[in-house]
């Protein structure tokens, strides 16, 4: 486990060095140098747009059309895990927009934290796969429950392991569209329940049931540092010992005015470091806390034992 690295700054409290994570095995997403020069003039464009400058996006392309349509929801994510590529671009014109929009450093970053999500994921269940009884995962705001699914679905390391997941989220579609999503997910030892509640409604019901493992991604973008301590405080309640929260946030980028102003998509920008002091403060060990960023340094995670 990489762990933070110490590092003690006038006026405030300890701070940590974040690492950028490099995983070769993940294929993540990069920018070659031709990309980083057109970036030089094409993000101040962006940037620079007006607000209403959205609607003629939309006309570009039908995937970019379908992100401004489902800003902060399952929709757009999905959308941007595809790269827009569920829908047919009929011109030349309309690929080349969608090669524009689908490789801009935000689409990219969301990309490069879902496969760190199933990675954290992933290896945690290996490390617990052997223990003689239930494992319990539970994916709060769980939208398409992609990470999931796309961790569990044949997973040979499960063997004969017993996993419950829960999904917990707001959304009637999006849980409409994890079912069907897990429906790839081929494991007979796999107990699923969706949960159609608010994060707040769900902790107000003062669950009993321990919890080995804690999905929560994409919703901390929205939630102010109060609001975002509760939601950890009551996470390591549901904690069993030694389980496992694995969480991120969006940090500030170059792309983040066209993102806030023109897509009309605005986010409460965190860095890794400071989304681990929340953790920290909320019962999680700083010696059980690991932070990092992925290449792109847009999205931050971290993953704490309890």
């Amino acid at each position: 486990m990489v762990k933070f690295e110490y590092m003690q700054q006038e006026n405030t409290e300890t701070a940590f060095a974040s690492p950028v994570d490099y995983d070769s095995t993940l294929w993540l997403e990069t920018n070659s140098s031709l990309k980083e020069f057109f970036n030089l003039f094409f993000i101040p464009i962006l940037n620079n747009l007006p607000k209403g400058f959205k609607h003629r996006i939309k006309k570009t392309n039908k995937a970019a059309a379908e992100v401004i349509d489902n800003v902060t929801n399952h929709n757009a994510l999905e959308a941007l895990y595809k790269k827009g590529e569920h829908f047919s671009a009929n011109s030349f014109l309309e690929k080349i927009f969608r090669k524009i929009w689908f490789s801009m450093d935000n689409s990219k970053a969301v990309r490069n934290r879902l496969r760190f999500v199933i990675r954290e994921l992933r290896n945690h269940l290996q490390e617990i796969a052997n223990r003689d009884r239930e494992i319990n995962i539970i994916s709060i705001a769980s939208g398409s429950s992609r990470a999931i699914t796309e961790t569990v679905k044949n997973a040979h390391y499960l063997k004969n392991t017993k996993i419950a997941v829960t999904f917990l989220d707001k959304n009637p579609e999006a849980i409409g569209y994890s079912k069907n999503l897990c429906k790839e997910i081929n494991h007979s030892n796999i107990k699923l329940e969706w949960i159609n509640n608010t994060v707040g409604n769900y902790f107000k019901s003062k669950p009993t049931k321990k919890f080995d493992v804690v999905e929560m991604v994409g919703l901390l973008d929205y939630f102010e540092d109060k609001r975002v301590l509760e939601i950890f405080k009551n996470i390591y309640n549901i904690l069993q010992e030694g389980g496992v929260l694995i969480t991120a946030n969006i940090n500030h980028n170059k792309e983040e005015r066209f993102v806030t102003s023109v897509i009309d998509w605005p986010m409460i920008y965190r860095t890794p470091c400071e989304l681990a002091s929340l953790v920290h403060k909320a019962g999680f060990s700083y010696d059980n806390i690991k932070a990092f960023y992925e290449p792109l340094k847009i999205h931050g995670l971290v993953v704490a034992k309890k």
